[in-house]
């Protein structure tokens, strides 16, 4: 045995020195993985240890050997069994009691220490449109996925023909991180190098988790200067040549006046009700002339959400495109440009007898004749009916079948196949109608000061035609926002988008749950090895059959009678819409159980809570553009306060963009039929593949549970066996560098047990003896031997 302190070699003296034991349990434990291994030893005062130790024992020494950082190392015919920190506890005329301290990687201190946002990924980005839309296909660690906040359903009146659409805007889309970046930053910022196969495998390598925004309380600037105004009537005008509808009272056409009117509590609209929601503290919002404004009694950053609520005329454009008032300006940094979609139904895929039909030609051209066919009673190319007009009333006769509707446009004398763009639409639909929008949107944050106050006169509608008829709905509200998170046009970076209250090691806590994961470090290279529990433990045969010790006990353990009778994952308290899915399906999404068949197991259960995610429910038939849109649902209306996608983290599959049917476009600001899929529950489509990050196994989707049915299986079946094994030091050195050729944790070894063979995984290593090249060890045996 050979000890170094600083490379120097020291006394030792008759005591028996035993390497610190090993427990696999520790590969999955974040927390033991910091602790490390240490040992005491004695060593005797020599001439070579006083002076190594700095004469310790003399109390009149020049200089204390704590003051220093000292390296030691424990090794044996060559073999470094325990390398670390040095430091003296005791000195005597005897001896010193030295604790060597293999202590932690530094990766582990650092993730158990550091907050979260201070990850240093590189990433910075203007909150716009294009930003949200680029994030989806480009590189950036940081993406934008729409998310559905929980309300009740709106009613719509029954003069209405299809419900207000509602308008995407950059609230609408949150932020979430990219998983497989983090944790790799992690690593790289403590100068550690990650080898993972499970980080590359699929959907690993997709995981995007919710970011979070920075959160203070300004009730108190609510309660001094903060307002929300509404209107007290309806305002009508209609476009000018330019196609604008302004909101300001000064402009005397093409003018709805003022946005919102009205902030003072108690106040009476126009049909004498009492307005609700109204808030004007210190008297901040009024009027300057005409023009309605927000002077706060100091300066301060505020923004402001706005709600929008307007009727605009429409003329239908394409198939997927209605023309009207689709584009809102509320400021310099907040230009609102979205298209209206054409939600009607194309019925050229079924029509009937007896029933009216109206034909658009999106692409007429005046002059131009056309003519209808179809297949009627099984004859294809009959003629329908002939019209000149960009659209045209049509009706099939009382009686017969009809299918397979066919345009043809007049060239010459002959009939060709219309090429360009047309619908069949319900008879009762015309080229032009009335369209409800819903907007909802919040503005960078600005000083304001009281000789600086904000004014709202510059707001505008636009993008309908000349003469088109614009309704502001007295719904419209405006109130300030004294937050700090991004509005319309802020600059964002990394820190801004990643505000969650939690340690870095919370996330690798966190995915070592989800994921049954194992972390091995190798001080010697920085290098870290990832990698599921059936993966990590399911390295090259190694056969120790030789090496059992049978002069020792050979013990067999039933490991059932340290596990509970039901073991249950799962993950955080779930939100409204989670709640309400599983109160309909008498279940908890996400939720897995595994129940052990051993009256030897411990009585109850033991729920094993993931740390820091929650589940996420997506839904369909949201957005009017794109009804088959599987999109994430947050928050809970029936809560105090509005959630959106945080605090509480989510952990969703990024499966890029994802296919819409023929007829749905995704809404603002893409306008294709794609959208950025993700979520946590999907069972996949036409187009896409399924998604289950539920440990639960959903329909034909096997949940993550998989990543431990082995483990269960091992447990529950075969057990434990404990024996002694003659392991050279070199042997031992090579179990905890994976990669060397030799045998190390990671193997399957073949076992001789005396009453025959088995094939096992090392569980634990008691104290190591060099000397005596012996030690017990504990393995758990393999299904199958």
């Amino acid at each position: 045995m050979k000890l170094t302190i600083d490379t120097q070699t020291c006394d030792l003296g008759r005591q028996q020195i035993l390497i610190p034991a090993y427990d696999s349990a520790k590969l999955a434990d974040l927390q033991a993985v910091r602790s490390g291994r240490s040992l005491r030893v004695t060593i005797p005062a020599s001439v070579r240890n006083d002076a190594i130790l700095g004469f310790a024992g003399d109390p009149h020494a020049a200089q204390k050997f704590n003051a220093g950082l000292h390296t030691a190392e424990i090794s044996h015919e060559g073999a470094a069994l325990l390398s670390g920190h040095a430091r003296l506890l005791e000195a005597s005329a005897e001896g010193y009691t030295l604790e060597i301290r293999e202590g932690g990687p530094r990766w582990a201190s650092n993730a158990a220490t550091r907050m979260f946002n201070t990850l240093d990924v590189p990433y910075a980005s203007v909150l716009t449109p294009a930003a949200i839309c680029s994030s989806w296909t480009d590189d950036s660690p940081v993406k934008f996925f729409p998310i559905i906040r929980d309300e009740y359903p709106r009613q719509r009146s029954s003069s209405d023909l299809l419900t207000a659409e509602r308008i995407l805007s950059v609230d609408d889309y949150h932020p979430f991180l990219h998983v497989n970046t983090l944790v790799r930053k992690i690593f790289d910022d403590a100068g550690y190098t990650v080898e993972s196969r499970a980080m590359e495998s699929w959907p690993f390598r997709g995981l995007y988790m919710s970011g979070a925004y920075v959160t203070s309380d300004t009730a108190g600037l609510e309660s001094r200067m903060g307002f929300c105004a509404k209107r007290l009537s309806p305002a009508t005008a209609t476009a000018n040549s330019s196609g604008r509808v302004y909101a300001n009272p000064s402009t005397g056409y093409n003018s709805v006046g003022n946005i919102v009117e009205a902030a003072s509590p108690m106040t009476l609209d126009d049909d004498g009700e009492y307005v609700s929601g109204l808030a004007n503290n210190g008297g901040c919002f009024g009027l300057d002339g005409v023009k309605i404004t927000f002077t706060p009694t100091s300066e301060v950053s505020a923004g402001f959400e706005y709600y929008l609520k307007y009727t605009t005329a429409h003329r239908i454009l394409t198939r997927t495109r209605l023309k009207g008032f689709d584009s809102v300006y509320l400021g310099p940094d907040a230009d609102m440009a979205f298209t209206i979609a054409n939600r009607y139904t194309d019925r050229r895929g079924g029509i009937s007898a007896n029933y009216s039909y109206r034909a658009v030609v999106f692409n007429h051209v005046s002059g131009a004749q056309y003519r209808l066919t179809y297949t009627r009673n099984g004859v294809a190319g009959t003629a329908w009916v002939e019209f000149a007009a960009r659209s045209a009333l049509v009706i099939t006769p009382a009686t017969g079948t009809y299918a397979s509707p066919v345009l043809q446009v007049r060239s010459g004398t002959t009939w060709v196949t219309y090429t360009g763009d047309w619908a069949l639409y319900d008879g009762y639909i015309t080229e032009t109608g009335e369209t409800t929008i819903e907007l909802r949107v919040r503005t960078a944050a600005d000083r304001v000061s009281p000789s600086s106050p904000k004014y709202f006169n510059q707001i505008y509608f636009y993008g309908a035609e000349s003469g088109m008829a614009l309704t502001l709905h007295k719904e419209c509200s405006v109130r300030t926002r004294f937050v700090s998170s991004p509005g319309y046009g802020s600059m964002i970076r990394f820190a801004d988008v990643a505000c969650h209250r939690v340690r870095q090691s919370a996330l690798l806590e966190a995915l070592q749950h989800m994921f049954n994961l194992r972390f091995h470090t190798e001080e010697a290279t920085r290098t870290v090895r990832i990698e599921f529990h059936d993966t990590f433990f399911n390295g090259p045969e190694a056969d120790w059959r030789h090496k059992t010790d049978f002069s020792q006990e050979i013990v067999f353990t039933d490991t059932s009678s340290g596990i509970h009778e039901r073991q249950i994952w799962e993950y955080r308290t779930p939100d409204g819409p989670a709640n309400r899915f599983n109160s309909d399906q008498g279940t908890v999404l996400g939720q897995w159980s595994a129940d052990t068949d051993s009256y030897a197991a411990l009585e109850g259960e033991k729920v094993f809570a993931n740390p820091l995610f929650r589940p996420t429910l997506s839904v369909k038939g949201h957005y009017a553009n794109a009804p088959s849109a599987h999109i994430m649902q947050v928050g809970d209306r029936d809560a105090a306060e509005e959630e959106g996608a945080g605090p509480i983290p989510r952990i969703v599959v990024f499966s890029g963009m994802g296919d819409l049917p023929q007829n749905e476009r995704w809404g603002y600001p893409l306008e294709e039929q794609s959208y950025p899929l993700a979520s946590f529950l999907f069972e996949g489509n036409d187009w896409d593949g399924p998604v289950n990050l539920g440990f639960e196994d959903s329909d034909d989707l096997t949940g993550l549970h998989q990543h431990r049915d082995r483990e269960i299986a091992q447990e529950a079946s075969r057990g434990r066996i404990t024996l002694s094994l003659r392991i050279a030091p070199h042997e031992y050195e090579a179990l905890f560098s994976p990669g060397t050729g030799m045998p190390d944790i990671r193997s399957v070894f073949r076992l001789d047990t005396g009453a025959g063979e088995i094939r096992a995984t090392l569980h634990s290593i008691g104290p190591y003896d060099p000397e005596a090249a012996s030690v017990r060890c504990t393995f758990t045996r393999l299904t199958t031997d």
